[in-house]
């Protein structure tokens, strides 16, 4: 029997440690799993889960994979261990929902406002962008913004070590739309974690914008996944946020990588809206 423990930054947890304890409980060979807080919904799987405050750094999984996640894991065509005892849980299936229901079809937009080695955000979507964003998809489909929280504890989302937040303005330009939904107005409406919340939108959604790292979140829900990466950070040429990355493996979603925000939205927008939306 396999006790998995996942301390790690969320993207590991999800690209590593869920489809290893996801497929162990296929095989009837799952013990138990220990996460972070607000975890379960990733491992809704898991008879035996504990959630405990902590945090692996460095990671765990750099230890486990040595070089080859330094590598590897950033490559378009991805890490060895996808080929065996990997299994990745079915989340658009599991959290496919009534409750979460428009009158349009939703358009997620993921966005993060946390530094990044050490500075300002990268891989993240500023004011001017998002509101382009929503100005061109908001009479089509029912724009919900998922950005964790300003108080991550009310709602049982944990950060990870060392993580800082800053005002990137995303606030300001949702109160200009009243149309878009923000996560934290239906977080205030039930008694969900920030997560369950998260994987029931995006899972009754097929068309999904997210900066590179979060991404890997989206791309476990199908559809289209367009990621935006920075053209000049280190993570610039990481070939895993690329078209066409081994993030398609987690649930058959098709990725669309960027490293300019008008590509990025025009390319959405001539697969998304109908020409004479465009």
């Amino acid at each position: 029997m396999i006790d998995i423990e996942a301390f790690d930054e969320f993207g590991y947890i999800l690209w590593y440690y869920a489809p290893v304890a996801y497929d162990a409980f296929l095989k009837n060979n799952l013990s138990s799993t220990k996460s972070k807080i607000g975890s379960k919904p990733v491992f809704y799987f898991s008879d035996n889960h504990l959630e405990e405050n902590k945090h692996f750094d460095p990671p765990i999984l750099a230890k486990i994979l040595t070089e080859e996640h330094n590598t590897a894991c950033y490559n378009i065509q991805g890490p060895k261990f996808v080929n065996d005892n990997w299994s990745p849980p079915p989340f658009k299936e599991f959290y496919k929902n009534d409750e979460y229901t428009y009158t349009k079809p939703i358009l997620t937009i993921n966005n993060k406002n946390t530094k990044e080695w050490m500075t300002h955000p990268h891989n993240y979507f500023n004011s001017e962008i998002l509101e382009k964003i929503i100005k061109s998809f908001e009479k089509d489909y029912q724009i919900v913004y998922i950005r964790p929280p300003d108080n991550p504890d009310k709602f049982k989302l944990q950060r990870d070590n060392g993580q800082t937040t800053v005002d990137i303005g995303d606030k300001e330009v949702l109160k200009k739309y009243p149309s878009v939904i923000d996560i934290e107005t239906l977080l205030s409406q039930t008694d969900k974690n920030y997560n369950e919340v998260q994987f029931m939108i995006l899972s009754n959604s097929e068309h999904h914008i997210t900066p590179a790292g979060d991404a890997v979140i989206p791309s476990y829900f199908g559809g289209d996944v367009f990621i935006y990466n920075c053209p000049n950070c280190m993570s610039k040429d990481r070939g895993v946020w690329k078209t066409g990355s081994w993030l398609e493996k987690l649930s058959g979603s098709k990725v669309y990588g960027y490293n300019d925000y008008e590509k990025l939205l025009n390319d959405s927008k001539n697969m998304w809206l109908h020409p004479s939306r465009r």
